[in-house]
């Protein structure tokens, strides 16, 4: 694709770049990359000398456009065919149409009943365009539009954070990327805390900030909200959440929940992503200071997109006057799951080629099956293939939704350490990033999900994680022995502790996890392992020397006495071996008396002469 590049000037809007490059308004047939929010996108098309359809990612955000803007229609789940038929009618030179990608058919429809033809005589604005490709997953309709889209002769994507997407249509109608490009330096300052020991680092955080007068915490999960709200002891509080989330905290004891924006903002402000992108959330007296937090813990659906959820976090706050800073302090909280399975990008081809090719012979038997029951009986085999998800309403392959498969795997990737988490802040080239790695060798989300794991198989899991954490610490020098010693005594003391510690002592990783955490598996291989050791440890250099001492040469000794003797010497050396009374034959030449009175051998020649080497005075 194309790029045209518009250079922006501090103090400047959007439409001061796009006339650099000859466009008094957003061109069609581009996606517009914004580079900041807040340039003043969609309030130019709102006012363009053109009638607009602009379609918004969510209700909040339209709520928030129409406060200023008397003469914008708003369609989402409230509105009424009568009201949108009354205004596609009405006489003004420019109309303008803001609507939820879900109800934008409720435009079509009343356009068609009128006879208007939206696509010549509108230009369609698909604002937030990456949250086309993040949210398809669980907001399937949120694509709707796209074949609509597509269909307009004036058009454009826009975002401040927009994601490489696939669909072919943007190449064949020769669509071109217009990117701003800032002459002067807009990094933000953003302090990164990747913990396990949570709770300790989100107190100290919002202890710091106990003078602050709004504090917005961005967390996408309500149990997670609710939690906090109540272990915190929070009073002055008020969370900004989805309309059925506003439901569910009302039944926990949540009062102050609410589903758009509700002034003045209070102490303690939690937003779920709902509100992480296209709002404006107006700057009264005080600034605020923001906090993102994940929680692995609680939700891996609270990681954050360091190059587009985190930049449009930031970004939600409108600036007074020309006071460029909207907020005096911005930190992200996060905790990371190294045993995140994340798929590469050959995988994920593979999985979505096979799927299709799948997809596309079920699809192709069916249209040519002429008996109705069959077709219904390969229309159910096709409802239960894995990636489903990926057809559109039309029964076509949809490329958000294949998008939305590599993009998610691209942000899990992210937080499989610390360092990887810190390096992608680095590489969206936004912030300047002060790096707090408050990783614990053992940190107190541990013994948390530790005291709280039930289930036998994971308890052992997570020790094992624990031990071999704690052993790479050591041989890396971040920990001393006494602490590994300190660490391991405490696992020994918990459920399942004694048992993994000591089977990964003997066994290892491998076996353990080979083994599948399962007990009796664990055992069978411990046993092999005592096993081997032992009859290896039974011709150790210390139970050669003893056994040469304790029998003579050349004399007949009962066999009950022998085997005595050697289970003696093998037990006071630590061998867990069981000798028999011939035993003793791995260990000499012998002669046999099978005297039915008194059974003996004579012990003829040791068969280990270099013992008496080894046994020789230097």
């Amino acid at each position: 694709m194309k790029i045209v590049r518009a250079i922006l000037h501090k103090g400047e809007w959007l439409l001061d770049a796009l006339k650099r490059i000859g466009h008094s308004m957003i061109p069609s047939n581009c996606i517009l990359n914004k580079t900041l929010t807040g340039l003043g996108a969609t309030h130019s098309e709102i006012h363009s000398k053109r009638s607009s359809i602009i379609i918004e990612p969510n209700v909040p955000v339209i709520l928030g456009k129409l406060d200023d803007n008397e003469n914008l229609e708003a369609v989402y789940a409230k509105c009424t065919p009568y009201n949108l038929k009354k205004y596609l009618q009405m006489d003004i030179p420019y109309k303008k149409i803001i609507t939820t990608p879900e109800s934008f058919k409720k435009i079509r429809k009343a356009a068609e009943e009128l006879h208007i033809n939206i696509y010549k005589t509108f230009f369609c604005l698909f604002d937030e365009c990456e949250k086309v490709t993040q949210d398809i997953d669980y907001r399937r309709k949120i694509s709707q539009p796209i074949y609509d889209f597509f269909r307009f002769e004036q058009k454009a994507f826009v975002s401040a954070t927009p994601l490489p997407m696939s669909h072919p249509e943007f190449e064949r109608q020769g669509f071109q990327m217009v990117k701003i490009e800032p002459s002067f330096d807009y990094k933000k300052n953003l302090t990164l805390i990747v913990t396990n020991s949570y709770y300790i680092w989100l107190q100290r955080v919002l202890d710091s900030l106990r003078d602050s007068k709004h504090i917005c915490i961005f967390f996408n999960v309500t149990d997670g909200i609710i939690e906090l709200i109540n272990n915190l002891g929070i009073t002055d509080y008020k969370v900004f959440c989805s309309q059925e989330s506003v439901d569910k905290l009302l039944k926990r004891g949540i009062v102050q929940a609410h589903s758009q924006i509700d002034y003045p903002l209070a102490k303690y402000n939690f937003f779920t992503c709902r509100f992480y992108s296209a709002l404006d959330i107006r700057i009264a007296k005080h600034k605020p200071d923001i906090i993102i937090l994940t929680d692995h813990r609680t939700a891996n659906w609270t990681i954050v997109d360091p190059f587009t959820e985190a930049i449009q976090i930031q970004g939600r706050f409108r600036k007074r006057g020309k006071d460029d800073i909207t907020y005096n302090s911005l930190t992200h909280i996060s905790t990371v799951n190294p045993d995140i399975r994340v798929r590469s990008k050959e995988e994920i081809g593979n999985r979505v080629e096979r799927f299709i090719a799948t997809y596309n012979l079920l699809k192709k038997i069916h249209d040519e099956e002429l008996d109705e029951f069959k077709k219904q009986a390969i229309l159910e085999d096709i409802d239960n293939l894995k990636y489903q998800d990926l057809i559109d309403e039309r029964g076509e392959i949809n490329p958000f939704s294949v998008d939305n498969l590599y993009n998610e795997e691209r942000v899990r990737s992210y937080y499989q350490s610390a360092e990887s988490l810190y390096q992608a802040y680095i590489n969206t080239g936004f912030f300047n990033v002060e790096f707090i790695d408050a990783m614990n060798c053992v940190g107190d989300d541990d013994i948390e999900r530790l005291n709280n794991t039930k289930i036998q198989i994971d308890q052992r899991k997570l020790i094992l994680q624990l031990a071999i954490r704690i052993e790479e610490w050591f041989m890396s020098g971040k920990i001393s022995y006494e602490d590994k010693e300190q660490h391991l005594n405490y696992f020994k003391q918990q459920p399942e502790g004694n048992y993994v510690l000591n089977a990964y002592e003997k066994i290892g990783k491998d076996a353990i996890v080979s083994a599948e955490y399962k007990r009796g598996l664990i055992d069978r291989k411990v046993r092999e392992f005592d096993k081997a050791q032992a009859n290896k440890l039974r011709f150790s250099e210390n139970v050669l020397k003893d056994i040469k001492r304790e029998f003579p040469i050349g004399v007949y000794i009962p066999k009950k006495d022998i085997q005595q003797r050697l289970q003696m010497i093998l037990q006071d050396n630590g061998v867990q071996y069981k000798a028999t009374q011939d035993s003793i034959r791995d260990y000499y030449e012998v002669s046999e008396s099978n005297s039915k009175e008194l059974p003996s051998f004579r012990l003829n020649v040791f068969k280990f002469p270099m013992v008496d080497f080894l046994d020789a005075p230097i």
